[in-house]
């Protein structure tokens, strides 16, 4: 069976993050077309193993059970040629790297920004991988900036987000570039940024003017201070 191009598309964009929510793929995909689509085209690139279900995001406190959680099936992997095994549990940590691109897309849609350029797990020798990285446009402020940001779970101890910040840093001074992109932990909840602000306060006056905190759903308005 032929797929069409949006097919492609959530292949590619599943690919990308290694797993998605049918929320992402629907509001970045299928904004242009009813419920009904993506579920459709969602069921069929499962039942043609294009696509594979995970199990469901959980939601609330109590952990209920959400919006189905996708990744790559074997006829997918097979067609885009990724290597690895398929994974039998939900990447809470890749949603929420998906949650935070899916709020850039919605303030582009805003006029707010405009995203220029975008990469999972950006390279940053000689010892980090970003978790995302992007690289935007301000047309109200006439100006450009970018970001490696990190989606943070509050799950890492703090002792291995300060081994984070010196490797970004240990990149500034391998970096033979004018400008070095910021730093941004995002987090889902109000105490972990208490404790991530509480150790960039701790850090080298340098390194607190490259590292920053914010939480998920000031995100876009904090880069945009920056």
């Amino acid at each position: 069976m032929e797929l069409a191009q949006r097919d492609f598309e959530v292949l590619k964009l599943t690919h990308a993050f290694s797993q998605l929510a049918s929320t992402h793929i629907t509001e970045l995909l299928f904004s242009d077309r009813s419920h009904a689509v993506p579920d459709r085209v969602l069921g069929r690139l499962v039942k043609l193993s294009y696509l594979s279900r995970v199990g469901r995001r959980a939601t609330g406190e109590k952990g209920g059970a959400g919006a189905y959680v996708y990744q790559l099936g074997r006829a997918g992997r097979l067609l885009l040629a990724v290597d690895g095994r398929l994974s039998r549990a939900v990447n809470n940590h890749s949603l929420l790297i998906a949650d935070i691109y899916l709020e850039l897309r919605r303030a582009e849609r805003q006029g707010m920004l405009v995203m220029n350029d975008w990469a999972v797990e950006r390279p940053v020798p000689p010892s980090v991988r970003a978790d995302l990285f992007v690289s935007v446009e301000y047309p109200e402020q006439r100006r450009r900036s970018s970001y490696f940001i990190e989606a943070d779970l509050g799950t890492e101890p703090l002792r291995i987000i300060r081994e984070k910040i010196e490797g970004y840093w240990q990149a500034v001074e391998m970096s033979n570039q004018d400008y070095f992109p910021y730093v941004v932990f995002v987090v889902k909840d109000r105490l972990r940024l208490l404790e991530l602000s509480r150790l960039l306060q701790g850090l080298d006056e340098e390194q607190q003017d490259m590292s920053q905190a914010a939480l998920i759903g000031d995100a876009v308005h904090k880069l945009m201070r920056l």
